[in-house]
């Protein structure tokens, strides 16, 4: 009797490591890491707004990006665009994404909204990025160990500033 009872018990905390294991497994299946991301938060209309980012996936899948935009305090998108990425590219992209910003005149500043898919359709939170217009901050300097890299053009995005979702 008491070696089934411990027997019982050896198996039940078996389970429950084997179920805690196969949580943390999920928790983690397509999660990205960002090691640097960075855009300016104003420039001058019709620039070429750089968005420099650094991401890792572990599971070496990444597959596409896409933004969406849509004006600060604004509830309406302007449409999607997506780029696929290089081949090369699934487990870890260094660089910049651009997009042009001659937009029409009664746009101000906007929200970029930043995902990453792998080949399975998981994506990582959005990565939120503001844009004002007005003047140009001066750049943040790059990490000396990642400049190289970063100044690397990955894409261009294309907004049709005519049209909202």
């Amino acid at each position: 009797m008491k070696f089934s009872l411990k027997l019982f018990f050896i198996l039940g905390l078996f389970s429950i490591f084997v179920g805690l294991m196969a949580d943390s497994h999920a928790q983690t299946k397509g999660e990205f890491i960002v090691n640097f991301a960075y855009a300016p938060e104003k420039i001058r209309k019709g620039d070429i707004w750089k968005i420099y980012l650094s991401v890792t996936d572990p599971e070496g899948n990444m597959h596409r990006v896409s933004c969406r935009i849509r004006q600060q305090g604004g509830r309406d998108y302007y449409n999607q665009s997506v780029i696929y990425l290089k081949k090369g590219m699934e487990k870890q992209f260094t660089g910049y994404f651009a997009l042009s910003t001659r937009t029409p005149n009664d746009i101000d500043d906007f929200v970029l909204e930043f995902t990453i898919l792998d080949r399975e359709g998981n994506e990582r939170e959005n990565l939120l990025f503001l844009l004002e217009f007005g003047g140009r901050e001066p750049m943040k300097p790059l990490p000396p160990d990642m400049e190289k890299d970063l100044n690397r053009r990955i894409g261009n995005f294309y907004i049709n500033w005519d049209l909202a979702d």
